[in-house]
């Protein structure tokens, strides 16, 4: 019986090693099916879509969007002209260009323009047609959001406060409402007359409203301790609620919510504000104009607008065309296309909530949003900016949120300073302006366990594919907001498709890094190159003299190689190539820069931290790819170059140009690390900025900058790197800008600023943080301070004073 016994308890333990064993091999190896993939797209049914006078076409069917009959996935970014110093508007939008974006979306706020009743203002920072001109000479469609409710954190949502008071009922169709609201509408239809695609204008898209039937802002007229008063129709305030989100309570109200929204398309068009796109909101029940505009949703993993830091659903796969975020929704999923417009590439944050969104953030966001089946991305915000004032009458929306900033801790800041976010999200944004039309009508396909996944699993891979049954792209990624991942090591995926199975690695298995994310191409045809399978993302392609490129990206961790379809000549350089199975292997050099050809198409492989700092410029026939550790502006033939604190900076052009010149620095041929690129390098003399900045006190600080130069630099940036409450920025008696303190370091611009520094002391003032603070929860652990005994804490490490410069290039 002992015997017995302990050959029980050997067979047990053994059974229960096989079975930990297997569901390892379980964790490690994924499959998906593809071969059922389908999906009937419907046209003709939606009142959308139009004509230029040069004959170019949009058009919308109910799964993605056609220019000129050919699939495209527009990259949206926000950016508030009214928010910006119009005589920085041209650089900014460059830079918006050069991290991937193609249409930018800005709102008109009503409570701006018409600040005093009839009176108008389009001038300076509020003039909306030079801001849309600069936007077509930059080559950048525009989405123009017209209101009249627009939130955006601003004073009563946008509406103009001489509304408030008068027995109007706003946001319905009160005629007396409906006659302002037209006069709105006809004033800006005549500041951009013109400038409309249908008259060969950038302008491709107009939104109505803003959540309207789903969310609204309080009314600036407001008093301590009194109930909040609403900017909302009546018979709406039982159905709305505090920013976005989910509506359990459906919408009693849609029928007249429907009716109002097509009476403002009418208005619009009345108004000469014709487009082929209109879009409205449609998350959480928002009424939308049925059959006659877009309805666009949101995703904001780090809200202020909710307690908690809880992980959100927004980094799990998901078929986001028939289940969007923010589900149930008003209008059927089934006669529209997923288009986003309010991703959270950061977040404004409140005095009592404050969430740090944090730049690696983004990519995985929109990596998941995607491969979810959206076909267009939108980013709110992409450019922060600076809420503005009447001397300190402010226009924010009050209720905690910043008084002046409007930073948004998004990938290009308040001041035009470019945070980590910025880079990564170039891999998604160049990616769908390159191969779009190819991704576009392909159906997302989840595998059978994907329900299974919750947000707090840090152990799963959460993949998914866009594919047509046979060829499609795999799209994975290893984040989740609010939770510590780790890497996911040995992993294989296989996708069985009707050609056949895949298997990602084809040899060997990959290792899927914390924080990374990674969209593979399979089945697919480049330019007359049949790639079976890849373990390189692609990234851009372009055409120079009739040459076509293809440029990939190879992922840390996951060897790099590409499978073509068949046997094939490949001549290149850092690369190896091998037959398997009948097919040609390209193995490239991970961490390198490959470079080969086939059959004339050009291929490049650069490691993910070169792809960073890889830029697009150029003209259709006349591109060129220019890597750089600076950011790079495509400026009219010429480019130009933008770093910070660094008097050298290194660019490489591919091809190859003749010959650079500049008018701004030493310029000096460097070692090319391409195979037929040229590499430069420009020197520019290191700048004094000529200001003090002055420690008063433990918590003041006194800029002094009468003698600030910048003739020969771009900006020169002060960064306060503290924890405390609060920082303030005065000067002349008037706040300039403030910091809600999240741990992201406070930085502030100078350039805006540079004629009222001549006469004038620019004063910082730093307060405290409580021990009893109600945002303390929202901290990372590892920046709240040992208060100890003491009641409140602030530390102010030594401010860092940069210079930004800018030189430029041009090619011969």
């Amino acid at each position: 019986m002992r015997k017995n016994k302990f050959v029980t308890v050997l067979s047990l333990t053994l059974f229960l090693f096989c079975a930990a064993s297997m569901d390892v091999t379980a964790q490690n190896n994924y499959a998906i099916d593809i071969t059922t993939a389908k999906y009937e797209v419907k046209r003709g049914h939606l009142d959308l879509g139009g004509s230029n006078a040069k004959g170019e076409t949009i058009g919308v069917n109910s799964f993605y969007l056609e220019r000129n009959g050919k699939p495209f996935i527009p990259v949206i970014g926000e950016f508030h002209f009214s928010r910006y110093p119009h005589q920085y508007w041209d650089e900014q939008l460059k830079k918006m260009k050069a991290g991937g974006i193609t249409v930018v979306a800005t709102y008109v706020f009503w409570n701006m323009h018409e600040f005093k009743e009839g009176k108008f203002d389009w001038t300076g920072d509020l003039n909306v047609r030079k801001f849309t001109e600069l936007c077509a000479k930059n080559g950048l469609d525009v989405l123009m959001r017209i209101g009249p409710f627009a939130h955006g954190e601003i004073r009563n949502g946008g509406l103009p406060d001489w509304l408030y008071g008068r027995p109007i009922d706003v946001r319905s169709n009160d005629q007396v409402y409906l006659y302002y609201v037209n006069r709105l509408y006809q004033e800006i239809g005549q500041q951009l007359k013109g400038l409309l695609f249908k008259d060969n204008g950038p302008i491709v898209g107009v939104q109505l409203e803003n959540e309207y039937q789903h969310s609204t802002a309080p009314w600036g007229f407001t008093y301590q301790d009194a109930p909040k008063e609403r900017t909302v129709a009546g018979r709406d305030k039982k159905i709305i609620q505090d920013g976005v989100g989910i509506n359990t309570m459906g919408n009693e109200f849609a029928d007249v919510g429907r009716d109002h929204m097509k009476t403002l398309k009418k208005l619009a068009i009345d108004a000469g504000l014709i487009t082929p796109i209109y879009t409205a909101t449609g998350w959480g029940y928002a009424t939308i104009v049925e059959k006659g505009s877009i309805p666009v949703m949101a995703g904001y993993a780090y809200p202020f607008w909710t307690a908690g830091n809880s992980p959100s659903p927004f980094y799990l796969f998901k078929n986001i065309h028939q289940k969007p975020d923010y589900a149930p929704v008003s209008y059927d999923v089934n006669l529209y296309p997923s288009l986003a417009a309010e991703l959270g590439t950061g977040m404004a944050v409140t005095y009592s909530r404050r969430p740090r969104v944090l730049g690696e953030s983004f990519l995985p966001m929109m990596v998941r949003t995607v491969g979810s089946g959206t076909n267009g991305l939108g980013f709110y915000m992409y450019h922060g900016g600076t809420t503005p004032s009447i001397g300190n009458y402010f226009f924010t929306e009050g209720a905690g949120l910043h008084n002046k900033s409007y930073d948004y801790q998004a990938p290009i800041g308040e001041f035009g300073n470019v945070s980590s976010g910025y880079f990564p999200l170039k891999l998604m944004n160049y990616f769908l302006k390159g191969y779009g039309s190819d991704l576009a009508p392909l159906y997302p396909i989840l595998p059978s366990t994907n329900d299974s996944i919750k947000a707090t699993n840090t152990s799963t891979l959460r993949y998914a594919v866009r594919g047509d049954g046979n060829k499609g792209y795999l799209f994975m990624h290893n984040f989740q907001d609010h939770l510590e991942m780790k890497d996911l090591q040995g992993l294989k995926v296989s996708v069985t498709t009707k050609s056949g199975q895949l298997i990602f690695p084809e040899t060997g298995t990959f290792t899927l890094k914390a924080g990374s994310s990674a969209i593979f191409p399979f089945n697919v045809n480049y330019d007359g190159v049949a790639i079976r399978m890849a373990t390189v993302q692609p990234f851009c392609r372009f055409t120079n003299n009739n040459k076509k490129y293809n440029v990939m990206v190879s992922v840390d961790g996951i060897a790099p190689e590409i499978i073509l379809q068949g046997k094939l000549k490949v001549n290149g350089t850092g690369i190896k190539t091998l037959i398997r199975e009948g097919n040609t292997v390209i193995v490239c050099t991970e961490g390198k820069i490959n470079a080969f050809e086939i059959n004339g198409v050009s291929f490049l492989v650069l490691p993910n931290n070169e792809a960073k700092n890889t830029y697009l410029i150029g003209q259709t026939n006349n591109q060129k790819l220019v890597l750089s550790n600076a950011l790079v502006l495509d400026n009219n033939g010429k480019i130009t170059l933008v770093s910070n604190n660094q008097e050298n900076i290194d660019f490489s052009v591919y091809p190859a140009a003749a010959g650079v010149t500049s008018v701004d620095g030493k310029l000096t041929k460097g070692k090319s690390t391409i195979k037929k690129s040229s590499a430069w390098q420009i020197s520019v003399p290191k700048a004094d900025t000529g200001i003090k900045l002055i420690q008063a006190d433990n918590s003041h600080y006194v800029l002094k900058a009468g003698s600030l130069d910048l003739s020969k630099v771009n900006d020169v940036f002060i960064t306060f790197d503290y924890r405390g409450d609060r920082g303030i920025c005065m000067m002349n008696g008037e706040l300039q800008t403030d910091d809600l303190y999240t741990s992201k370091p406070w930085t502030i611009g100078l350039k805006r600023y540079q004629e009222a520094l001549k006469t004038s002391d620019m004063y910082f003032h730093f307060l405290p943080m409580q021990k009893d603070a109600p945002y303390l929860s929202y901290l990372d652990k590892n920046v709240l301070p040992d208060f100890s005994d003491k009641k409140s804490f602030l530390e102010i490490k030594q401010p860092q004073i940069s210079v930004e410069y800018k030189v430029n290039v041009e090619f011969k």
